[in-house]
């Protein structure tokens, strides 16, 4: 029963030492600059190392050749070690968030992100992990560029479409954005619209980019369609192609510039998108359901108002259909820019066009109901 008891003590030591040390080190993070952060986490787990080593020489060395002052003796040092073992835990946990934020989402974040990424791990509900290993497993593979396309023997045909539709993409965004240094991207094809569900839990999507695990995901709808160059199939299995190296090239380049990525409204990452993969497309003006672009800026508004029968991406296709008309093609890369600059998309928009979202909205409606706007031949 005293074992008990010690074990239940040492435990709930232990347990004090790592909230205490958590809260602690998450007020020093969130008050500190990200990048300056990421390095006093790799300093802090140094010498979290050095403090839990030193208190496990002070346990086995010879108490006669050095000792600790008595103020630290026995049960101070098996505190220390608590708190050392803590320290541990708690630094290499924020080493890891500040890596993920520095490499993967921008300098600059407000002080509820940081919150938000710093607890993300203990959210009622966490993002559903997706096993794209499993996805891989029994495919061959075919390297193109910076892309390592994973497909079914059956599906050998789609290579070459797959590397125009890249081809493309790739010199179209470059137009936009100009150069961007690019990473190594997994293409991974789905059998069908149905089986991308099943692996990713994503409704009624054809297409998608994981910026964080640099992958490309492509629905086949109906191959047959595809490889004999019939519509639609095979202009929707491009475009969607398109539509989502245009994510990763805009992403990258958003990155390059030091902003968090989703700083830029989601709005805005699916109207460039779908400027690119709809290029060269010409068809009428017709009526859709729309919204403001204040309730698109999130991906939580985004899906919101996309399954409930919202076209939120020919709305966000015309906004920048738009802006790019009336602009030119390089206004995509000032807004960014400008929006680096102060770290506030409203703000950088006005600064690049001259015009504020508001202003956007009600020019953009009036071209619609007068239907001025036309897809490009």
């Amino acid at each position: 029963m005293k074992i008990v008891k010690t074990i239940c003590k040492h435990l709930i030591l232990f347990t004090l030492a790592l909230i205490l040390t958590f809260f602690l080190l998450m007020t020093l993070f969130l008050l500190i600059d990200v990048q300056f952060g990421f390095f006093v986490s790799i300093f802090m787990c140094l010498s979290a190392l050095g403090s839990f080593s030193f208190c496990i020489y002070e346990f086995v060395k010879d108490n006669k050749v050095t000792r600790l002052p008595l103020f630290i003796r026995t049960n101070q040092l098996v505190l220390l070690s608590y708190l050392s073992l803590a320290y541990i835990f708690v630094s290499f946990y924020f080493f890891s968030i500040n890596l993920m934020i520095t490499t993967e989402l921008g300098k600059d974040l407000s002080l509820e992100e940081k919150i938000d990424f710093y607890t993300l791990p203990f959210q009622k509900e966490p993002s559903n992990s997706i096993n794209y290993q499993r996805m891989k497993e029994n495919k061959l593979t075919h390297q193109y560029q910076n892309f390592t396309i994973y497909y079914k023997p059956h599906e050998k045909e789609l290579l070459p479409i797959i590397e125009r539709a890249i081809d493309k993409a790739d010199y179209l965004t470059s137009g936009l954005l100009g150069p961007v240094k690019d990473n190594e991207i997994d293409f991974i094809l789905h059998a069908s619209s149905d089986e991308l569900y099943q692996e990713t839990s994503l409704i009624k999507t054809m297409g998608y980019f994981d910026d964080p695990n640099d992958i490309v995901g492509i629905a086949i709808t109906d191959l047959d369609e595809i490889t004999a160059d019939r519509m639609p199939g095979s202009f929707y299995f491009q475009s969607t192609i398109m539509h989502e190296y245009t994510h990763y090239r805009l992403q990258a380049f958003i990155k390059e510039q030091g902003l968090f990525v989703y700083r830029i409204p989601l709005w805005f990452h699916e109207g460039v998108a779908e400027y690119i993969g709809m290029y060269d497309v010409k068809h009428r003006y017709y009526p859709f359901k729309d919204t403001s672009f204040e309730n698109l800026v999130t991906h939580k508004e985004w899906e919101k108002f996309r399954l409930d029968n919202y076209d939120v991406y020919l709305q966000s296709y015309y906004a920048i259909r738009y802006i790019v008309d009336t602009y030119g093609e390089t206004i995509i890369k000032e807004i960014i820019e400008e929006t680096a600059k102060v770290n506030d998309f409203n703000k950088g928009f006005a600064k690049a066009t001259g015009i504020s979202i508001d202003d956007l909205q009600t020019i953009y409606l009036l071209n619609e109901s007068e239907g001025k706007i036309e897809m490009k031949e």
